[in-house]
């Protein structure tokens, strides 16, 4: 109970608790207004918890979608426990079956310049000079490739050890080098080519002074000398065909697919590639699991209340309710850019719920597939193709091309090519192929590569389901997205309300004066009638006394 000062000073006043009638009347008042204001600020700091919640979700979503991509609806299997083969580009990878046996690894040539006392041991300043090309069978002819330029090290007084030798060439392109310690007191600089046998090495010294200890790595007279292991190709036959390839990872041989060699093989071991519907049925299952597990709690945070149970803290709120739609549309629109005709989730057996949940049976997938794969690619990779087998198409993973189909034209009387109608600039890979593509505009980063001649045809670009939807929760969650703007926004309403709630403090303060006020006056007023009273009895005892 509150204290009422003012009828503990006047003992002659009404006796009424002044203050707790004043405190009754400001609170019913004003409680209504303060209540509707706090529900509103409690309802808006439980819509940025739910935000929070929404945001981590779809975070979530992001990590799981993303491991998605690349994944391949073929199955990669060799007879081989040393030499494997996987699937390295969906886009190209079809089913084949072939025979292969390993009769040579690529190895890189390595010299030893041995005789060294230390890492730190100087020898002397000067320049090593570095070609690439192929040594004879003997060791002592050399043949330069002439399409590779030579690359230099400069050796001074600061890079003059042998360890500074070694960082020197590490720093070089297609050479690598390191100390070895042999034994005690007893050093040696090993240098190494990249594999293959046109990737050998010849090192030419030209020292600072003559006669001077740097020349004992010069190679141009006695590489033989030197030579531990010679640069080799590595050599295998592939259905009765011989075959060699300057790396161990052969990625050009079977379209799609690497081959890696580490052994070479006595027989021939089988490799093939299938259609694994087992395999990718499951894939799919998880993806559309990662997917259902988000929409769940977004209809958690967004379920419309009812009489019976309570709306989710986001019910009504239109970020959220536009980003459960976004969604939906993300699963049920066409996929572009993955031939002449659009594709859908739904030609794999996908089915959208009345939650907006997906759900998917094996035999509607199997059957699905059996028809036509394309969709399961447009689902989980992004693609560059073409409807020509002539042009090969490849898009830089750092490029934002809208999807789509492109035409391409070539006019060969000028060697003049267009895509989408852009002109495009030729230029040579280190294969020595023409490749074509844009240096501005919207198909920045598309690159075509003829294999003969082709007047025209059709590009198409494809944005598959993974990247599209991994875009669009990144485009959403970041700082300047629309769930942070969102937030942005509730707050800045609390702000408003709390400047209702000062306002309406003030007010209770002036609400509360008033009433101060006129209760002190009515007390005053209750005072003087109190003492007219008393002073009439006492003035009427006295006269009865006298009497």
């Amino acid at each position: 109970m509150s204290v009422d000062y003012l009828s503990a000073l006047n003992t002659n006043g009404s006796g009424l608790n002044i203050t707790q009638i004043v405190d009754s009347l400001v609170q019913a008042e004003t409680a209504p207004q303060k209540n509707l204001i706090q529900a509103k600020i409690d309802t808006r700091n439980t819509a940025i918890s739910a935000l929070a919640t929404l945001s981590s979700e779809l975070s979530s979503l992001k990590t799981n979608i993303e491991g998605f991509s690349g994944t391949s609806k073929f199955s990669a299997t060799s007879g081989s426990t040393v030499n494997t083969i996987t699937v390295s580009d969906t886009s190209k990878a079809s089913e084949f079956t072939s025979d292969v046996q390993v009769t040579a690894l690529a190895t890189s040539q390595t010299l030893e310049f041995s005789g060294y006392t230390s890492p730190t041991q100087e020898l002397a300043t000067g320049s090593i000079s570095v070609d690439f090309g192929t040594w004879s069978a003997n060791g002592a002819s050399f043949t330069r490739d002439t399409s590779v330029p030579a690359v230099t090290a400069a050796i001074s007084d600061s890079n003059k050890t042998l360890a500074g030798i070694a960082s020197s060439l590490n720093a070089l392109t297609g050479i690598s080098a390191s100390v070895v310690k042999k034994a005690n007191n007893s050093y040696s600089l090993l240098v190494r080519s990249e594999p293959g046998a046109d990737n050998a090495v010849r090192l030419t010294i030209t020292p600072s002074a003559s006669g001077s200890a740097i020349t004992a790595l010069d190679t141009t007279s006695d590489n033989a000398s030197h030579q531990t292991v010679a640069a080799a190709n590595a050599a295998l036959t592939v259905d009765g065909i011989s075959i060699t390839r300057e790396a161990n990872n052969i990625s050009d041989l079977f379209e799609g697919y690497t081959l890696d060699l580490t052994a070479t093989t006595s027989s021939s071991f089988r490799i093939s590639g299938q259609l694994d519907t087992t395999t990718a049925f499951t894939q799919m299952q998880s993806f559309i699991s990662s997917i259902n597990t988000s929409r769940n709690t977004l209809n958690e945070l967004t379920k419309t209340g009812s009489a019976t149970a309570e709306g989710g803290p986001l019910n009504n709120d239109p970020t959220a309710e536009a980003i459960v739609k976004k969604l939906r549309s993300l699963t049920s629109s066409a996929l572009v850019g993955f031939g002449s005709t659009s594709l859908y989730l739904s030609n794999l057996g996908v089915r959208t719920n009345l939650d907006g949940t997906l759900s998917l049976t094996k035999t509607a997938f199997d059957t699905a597939m059996a028809n036509d794969s394309t969709t399961f690619d447009a689902v989980f990779n992004s693609m560059a193709t073409s409807d020509s087998d002539y042009l090969d198409v490849s898009q830089s993973s750092t490029a934002d091309i809208a999807p789509g189909t492109y035409a391409w034209t070539f006019d060969s009387s000028n060697n003049a090519a267009t895509l989408g109608g852009s002109t495009l600039t030729s230029s040579t890979d280190s294969d020595g192929n023409t490749v074509y593509g844009p240096t501005t505009g919207t198909l920045l980063g598309v690159s075509v590569t003829p294999s003969q001649t082709v007047a025209s045809a059709n590009v198409f670009i494809g944005k598959s389901l993974v990247d599209t939807l991994t875009d669009f929760v990144e485009e959403t969650i970041q700082s300047a997205g629309d769930l942070a703007t969102r937030q942005t926004q509730i707050n800045s309403e609390i702000a408003d309300l709390d400047i209702d709630t000062a306002k309406l403090d003030d007010r209770m303060e002036s609400i509360r004066m008033r009433y101060t006020t006129q209760f002190s006056a009515m007390e005053a007023l209750v005072t003087s009638m109190k003492n007219t009273g008393d002073f009439l009895t006492n003035m009427m005892d006295a006269f009865n006394k006298d009497s």
